[in-house]
């Protein structure tokens, strides 16, 4: 079995990072940072980037691990008891420990989030904690729901492969393309940010990739581009397995198409695309010239899986990155453990980037953050 990382759990960092007062008076009172309390970020902040001291923006949650669709190259479908997550009452202690260790954004990811009946709950207790949310789906089941919930919601992150009936086929789901477009219209009509997220295979053409970007535009949401990496090991993916063959169908074995394609979108970037393009001017130059960099994917990043366990971020599994429970153990204890220091150290010397392509937007861009300043500008200036 050959194992490929593509975007069950993939979301862009930057385009949360928004400023912006606001008050709603169906929430508790605080200033925030787009929906998510000032303290929480400042304190985030100056802990990371002064201080040196690691502490969690971002909580990447996995909800369930149950979902509708039947990607080739994943595999929640293929479990044969896939559960449906926590209730309530845990997800509530989740929250408010994650809350508590400074996470000001919590990312709802699956399996399909929107599976759950109860989903609209969640993200209002999610909003009642003090987050800034976020919904990872692929979107079938969008256009559906998100009158449910849409007051709890403040962005979507939606994966779109091809601008065409591929995309139907490569997730296994008729129709998928459609409704997601569909659901795309009305999150926007209710004023929610959307980013369309494409994970770049050997069956991409430059005219796809300009496709997409061009429908992102057309339907006012950002897109992103990453290329499909494989796995050195096979705890390096989520759970996403597929055979030697359908993997050699997305393998990318000729790097200069990743060239050619970053170099494009650095293009567009400077031609009327700028607030399209999530991608950093330092991501797409390191992706292009396929560099090595400092990776922190247990620094500003809290993962969380369906039964509670804490793991680190890194897609490779090398080192594997799980340190306890958050149910049965203390949150703050597990992040500040012996452990999750060691694991910080292997991490950042972590040199597998250009030997496997790892190149994930939701770990490399936040960790750009400590290495490049112009990341934190670009970002800067996407809001002013």
């Amino acid at each position: 079995m050959v194992r490929l990382f593509i975007n069950n759990i993939d979301v862009n960092f930057n385009s949360y990072i928004t400023f912006n007062w606001i008050h709603r008076s169906d929430e508790l009172m605080r200033y925030s940072v787009k929906g998510y309390s000032l303290k929480n970020f400042l304190k985030c902040s100056i802990r990371n980037f002064v201080f040196k001291n690691p502490t969690p923006f971002l909580l990447s949650y996995e909800i369930t691990q149950r979902c509708n669709a039947r990607c080739s190259f994943c595999g929640y479908w293929r479990l044969k008891n896939p559960s449906l997550g926590l209730p309530l009452d845990k997800i509530k202690k989740i929250f408010n420990d994650s809350y508590d260790l400074g996470c000001v954004i919590s990312i709802i990811t699956g399996g399909e989030p929107l599976l759950r009946k109860d989903i609209p709950e969640v993200f209002k207790l999610a909003k009642q904690t003090g987050f800034s949310t976020v919904l990872l789906t692929n979107g079938y089941l969008l256009s559906k729901r998100i009158h449910e919930m849409h007051r709890f919601v403040d962005s979507i992150n939606v994966s779109i492969d091809f601008p065409d009936a591929r995309h139907d086929k490569i997730r296994g789901l008729p129709g998928l393309l459609n409704k997601t477009i569909e659901g795309i219209r009305l999150a926007r009509r209710y004023g929610i940010a959307v980013n369309i997220n494409c994970v770049v295979t050997a069956q991409h053409s430059l005219e796809d990739i300009r496709k997409l970007l061009f429908m992102a535009k057309e339907l006012d949401t950002t897109a992103s581009f990453e290329p499909v990496f494989e796995t050195p090991v096979s705890e390096g993916s989520i759970l996403g397995s597929m055979s030697k063959e359908d993997a050699n169908l997305l393998k990318i074995r000729d790097w200069s198409f990743v060239r050619r394609f970053t170099e494009m979108l650095l293009y567009y970037k400077k031609n009327g695309f700028g607030k399209t393009v999530l991608n950093t001017d330092a991501f797409l130059n390191i992706t292009r010239e396929k560099r090595d960099y400092t990776c922190y994917p247990f620094s500003t990043q809290l993962g969380i899986g369906y039964n509670g366990d804490v793991t680190s971020m890194c897609v490779l599994g090398v080192p594997k990155g799980y340190l306890g429970n958050a149910l049965k153990q203390n949150l703050k204890e597990l992040w500040y453990s012996e452990n999750a220091r060691a694991l910080r150290e292997k991490y950042r010397n972590c040199k597998l980037a250009s030997k496997y392509g790892c190149y994930l937007l939701c770990i490399t861009e936040p960790s750009l953050l400590f290495t490049h300043p112009s990341v934190f500008l670009e970002y800067v200036k996407r809001v002013i």
